[in-house]
């Protein structure tokens, strides 16, 4: 993942409130064998287990590239895994497994592939303007991210790509690759990401003339959104939403999901 996303990740899981999701306190756990306890506590903050995870994995990469002691490095690597097992038993999951294993596995020369992808995706989102230019950027990270089976570098470069699809007309192109990014992130328990694939999707289906077929993708996005989340986001999805529901016929529903969102009039 790119760095600044894993910093504010591993800021939110330890800064909380509430920190539920705090590392020392769930090492504590899982030293004492509490394993059981951990994984109601990633089912509670779903969002928040890859970024935890990937606290471990990241840091353990970081140590060897800074020529640190390769013991150290090894057994974080193991601390991730060790995390990444109760994320799977929590969600009947194996990706959590499959992402976190890569890190230990990696030669050095993966280990430096795994980097480029990372610098990759970093040079699209710095021509994120340029939607063709960004597009080369974003598809060699994904050849990168995938050999190494780096789900969440796939996750991020797939959306990406259909983003770029998007504003370059690709339709098609676009709803191919947010199905694969609405599939990794929902996997791997990232609902704003999730969300945003969905969006593309059933855009990507309006625009290819098939504003009904992508209804299901608009539901989707829509019941995985929170009242808390941002009112510019809820209304794009309430709206992509009603228009495939309208095209399907269900004019009734639309109608009412729009009028929901109306703020009453006071006499």
């Amino acid at each position: 993942m790119i760095a600044n996303a894993f910093l504010t990740c591993v800021f939110l899981c330890t800064n909380n409130a509430d920190p539920a999701m705090a590392h020392q306190r769930l090492e504590k756990m899982l030293a004492d064998g509490d394993t059981a306890w951990i994984a109601q506590v990633f089912r509670r903050y779903p969002d928040g287990v890859l970024g935890f995870v990937d606290h471990y994995l990241e840091g353990g990469l970081k140590m060897i590239e800074e020529g640190g002691p390769s013991e150290a490095a090894t057994q974080s690597f193991r601390t991730g895994l060790e995390f990444a097992k109760l994320a799977n038993e929590a969600f009947n999951e194996v990706i959590f497994v499959d992402y976190a294993a890569g890190f230990g596995s990696w030669s050095p020369d993966e280990q430096k592939r795994f980097r480029q992808g990372q610098a990759a995706f970093g040079d699209g989102r710095k021509v994120k303007n340029n939607p063709a230019e960004a597009l080369a950027h974003y598809e060699k990270s994904l050849s990168f991210a995938e050999p190494l089976g780096d789900h969440w570098g796939m996750a991020m470069a797939y959306a990406q790509i259909a983003e770029c699809h998007m504003q370059t007309g690709d339709f098609a192109a676009a709803k191919a690759a947010g199905m694969k990014a609405a599939e990794l992130n929902g996997r791997l328990r990232l609902r704003m990401s999730h969300i945003k694939a969905r969006l593309i999707c059933g855009k990507a289906h309006e625009k290819l003339g098939k504003p009904s077929a992508g209804r299901g993708h608009l539901r989707t996005a829509w019941e995985s959104l929170r009242d808390s989340d941002g009112d510019a986001l809820r209304e794009e999805v309430r709206e992509a939403y009603c228009v495939a529901m309208e095209a399907a016929g269900n004019t009734q529903l639309a109608a009412e999901l729009r009028a929901a969102a109306r703020p009453e009039k006071k006499d």
